[in-house]
């Protein structure tokens, strides 16, 4: 969904539009305009301030009422209650065929459970095609509350963001979804079961999706025209899988931490991605048919890629990259690290399979390098057949100048195109 007009902004485009009317004309030009034009005017302004005009003349007393959307902030009302009383002014005032296209809540206190569901259901009832809620603590006496399944089937919805801590979803199998959904972003919502990855694939249109500091039993994303895919923060059961088929996606982050179960398949069209992982299990994981690959697997056909790998356990290629794929389109990588001699074994490993690559950049995540093990030996000194012939610029940030480290910026300078030339190849160190 675009970015909501602020109160100030929306004063700016309602007196450009005056402006715009003849001044020269007898009588109040704007006034004399078709209802559905000023209800479009005024669906640029805050509904507490559609809701101002209403003193304006008798023409104007109930325009306010029709106006195809309801936007509340927080911050434009001095109390709670006189926020909730407008909204609930607003909803009553609107006959029940009246169809809102947006719905628009922007609360940073806590607000009963009962009336948040209650506007959800009557945003469902009348057809909405846009919804965003966002309450940033928790509603009712224990700050949990289930998002009405009626906005969850909802035919007209295009746009859906709810942030609502520790709201559920429950989603039962063979439940018809909103098949007109094409974005979905939720933040702080529990799925009971598989509700969500259930509810995700009954959405067959939907194409961009985010998840923030959600919390599943297990998760299972299968959703054939989604083009772009966040889950930041979330927190999963540890014994089940996390599964994403998503054949058309072209930018994917996940910064949720687990990896262990992670599969991701189906991303041939994949461009952009980033990843944030903690701990990799080794090859012979007690997951089912998973290895730490897996999570490479599915990310071997992007052209931009991030990886940041904040585990206690090294990363090391007997442990986790053995069954690693070729990354025939990779131009640019980046590594967000904690840097010792066994990691620096697996990068090497990694650039062998990513023939193609012209930006690397290194950042070291190690503050102490009291502890790093200078004892491993490093064997890789040199790539075969040219793998980084292309490689055009290195950065590295947060290097010192121990000999591991010096030993590792040999080692790119010697296999990279840097070596080779100088017809604008770089090598940074910050």
């Amino acid at each position: 969904m675009g970015d909501r007009l602020i109160p100030c902004r929306n004063r700016a485009v309602f007196r450009a539009f005056v402006d715009m009317v003849d001044m020269d004309l007898k009588g109040d030009a704007i006034s004399e305009l078709p209802d559905a034009v000023l209800h479009q005017i005024l669906s640029f302004l805050s509904t507490r301030e559609a809701v101002r005009t209403s003193v304006l003349s008798t023409r104007w007393r109930s325009l306010w009422s029709a106006v195809p959307s309801l936007h509340f902030y927080q911050e434009e009302f001095p109390r709670r209650e006189s926020l909730l009383e407008l909204v609930e002014r607003a909803w009553a005032a609107r006959d029940a065929d009246v169809t809102i296209i947006t719905f628009r809540l922007v609360v940073s206190e806590n607000i009963d459970r009962c009336y948040v569901g209650r506007w959800l259901e009557n945003a469902a009832e009348r057809n909405a095609e846009e919804v965003e809620v966002e309450v940033s603590v928790g509603s009712g006496h224990d700050g949990s509350g289930i998002v009405p399944d009626s906005l969850l089937r909802c035919q007209s919805l295009r746009s859906l963001k709810l942030v609502l801590p520790l709201w559920k979803v429950v989603f039962d199998d063979g439940a018809v979804g909103p098949g007109s959904l094409t974005t979905m972003h939720l933040k702080g919502i529990q799925s009971c079961k598989s509700s969500l990855g259930t509810l995700i694939s009954s959405c067959p249109v939907l194409q961009e999706l985010r998840l923030e500091d959600c919390y599943f039993d297990l998760l299972k994303i299968t959703a054939n025209e989604l083009k772009c895919l966040t889950v930041s923060r979330c927190i999963f059961d540890a014994y089940n899988e996390v599964v994403i088929s998503t054949p058309k996606l072209l930018s994917f982050h996940y910064t949720s931490g687990k990896a262990q179960g992670c599969f991701i398949r189906d991303m041939a069209n994949l461009v952009d991605a980033s990843i944030v992982l903690f701990n990799l299990s080794p090859q012979n994981s007690s997951v089912r048919a998973w290895s730490g690959s897996e999570i490479f697997k599915g990310l071997s056909h992007a052209s931009s890629l991030t990886i940041t790998y904040l585990g206690n356990q090294r990363l090391s290629v007997e442990e986790h990259l053995q069954y690693l794929p070729i990354y025939l389109n990779l131009k640019y990588l980046r590594l967000n690290i904690l840097f010792s001699r066994e990691c620096m074994e697996a990068i090497a490993y990694m650039l062998k399979h990513m023939p193609d690559l012209e930006i690397l950049v290194v950042h070291n995540e190690l503050v102490w390098y009291s502890i790093i093990e200078e004892h491993i030996s490093w064997t890789s000194k040199q790539l075969t057949g040219g793998m980084l012939n292309r490689l055009k610029e290195i950065q590295l940030g947060n290097f010192g100048s121990s000999n591991h480290e010096t030993e590792f910026i040999e080692f790119l300078v010697k296999n990279g195109r840097i070596a080779q030339d100088h017809d604008g190849s770089s090598l940074h160190q910050k």
